[in-house]
């Protein structure tokens, strides 16, 4: 039996034109692959942000399992222009 990593429970988000996620439930288990497919402006990186707690739900909750550590690579340059 493959151990719980990652889940969410009646996610929801909304910005001010739309809402994005509406009651999204989702779980990931220890050796699932998955992949994030949707076009530009479908919510993958909100779902993301979520997921990795960058994002905080207006309703609903995240939860991870204890020592499970989710990285995120920002799509924005975060480089200081001096350098």
């Amino acid at each position: 039996m493959a151990a719980h990593l990652l889940g969410a429970e009646g996610l929801r988000l909304e910005y001010p034109t739309r809402v994005v996620f509406e009651s999204l439930t989702l779980g990931i288990e220890e050796g699932d692959r998955i992949g994030i497919v949707g076009r530009n402006g479908d919510g993958k990186s909100s779902l993301l942000g979520l997921l990795s707690g960058l994002i905080e739900p207006q309703a609903g909750r995240v939860t991870r399992r204890g020592g499970v550590r989710f990285g995120v690579l920002s799509q924005g340059d975060d480089l200081d222009p001096g350098a």
